[in-house]
């Protein structure tokens, strides 16, 4: 095995070098597992009806290749509804909870 020798950095960085290392230590500490939740986009049954049938399509394709892509980087998470849902051909979208709404 051959061994590199790099020459030693000099003691005082350019500026621009130092806001470099600075910024990737930060990306590297606040890397963390990606959920399913953190990129899921979900759809009221409002939202979903105007939707037309090509980006309804598009919605199903990338939603399951989404989840498909976190399962083979070995997420171990439970299939979520919207997955089950769009597996079966069914419509995703969410129920909202009514707001409280107080008698006066």
């Amino acid at each position: 095995m051959t061994l590199v020798h790099w020459p030693s950095l000099p003691a005082v960085l350019p500026q621009s070098s130092v806001r470099f290392q600075e910024q990737q230590n930060m990306q590297n500490s606040s890397l963390g597992l990606v959920s399913f939740e953190d990129v899921a986009v979900n759809f009221t049954w409002e939202e979903w009806q105007d939707l037309d049938d090509a980006q309804r399509t598009l919605y199903r394709v990338v939603m399951l290749e989404t989840y498909s892509s976190l399962v083979s980087l070995g997420h171990c998470i439970p299939k979520p509804e919207v997955i089950v849902k769009l597996e079966q051909g069914a419509e995703p979208w969410t129920v909202e909870e009514p707001l409280e709404q107080s008698l006066p």
